[in-house]
């Protein structure tokens, strides 16, 4: 059987957690994704309240939950072989004040070790379904430009350049 075929796509649940970040971590600490700099699932996870985790992870749990409600109901983990091995956090935002919604992918990552076998691209297309069941019409990511793996990931699934483009400043 090959490891495509034993990769199973489900929701995200709260137990998830300590998986997710380690998966994070893994790929900070390779420092090839530039996208990841200054953006963790930690960060993602508070609520973008830059709240590090307590010591106790179920203690992180509850204080995060409520925070993070919208977002888990478009997250989703890769497992394999009963591992979660990827995963990938979306939201749905609003354009400026009108009613049209956009998805938006938060974050994705998959294991460095299970990185090329397909994993990144079924989390993607999981997320477009959920989506897509919800009326929402596109998503968007933001990558920064130097990330060449996540460039290619998300080329390979249909994602093109928007006609917008986004200038930021560091305060």
């Amino acid at each position: 059987m090959s490891e495509q075929a034993r990769v199973e796509i489900r929701p995200i649940r709260p137990g998830d957690l300590d998986a997710i970040l380690s998966i994070d971590g893994e790929i900070r600490a390779q420092g090839k994704a530039i996208t990841y700099s200054n953006l963790t699932t930690e960060y993602i996870l508070s609520a973008g309240g830059g709240r590090r985790p307590r010591s106790s992870r179920d203690i992180y749990m509850r204080s995060i939950t409520a925070d993070v409600a919208p977002l888990l109901d478009f997250s989703f983990v890769a497992e394999l072989d009963g591992q979660v091995r990827g995963f990938i956090l979306g939201q749905v935002a609003r354009l400026r004040d009108s009613a049209t919604e956009l998805g938006v992918v938060q974050m994705i990552g998959v294991h460095p070790d299970y990185q090329r076998q397909g994993i990144g691209s079924k989390l993607i297309h999981a997320l477009a379904d959920k989506y897509r069941s919800e009326g929402v019409k596109a998503i968007r990511i933001g990558i920064d430009h130097r990330d060449k793996s996540l460039l290619a990931l998300v080329e390979h699934v249909g994602f093109g350049v928007d006609h917008l483009i986004v200038y930021s400043m560091v305060l």
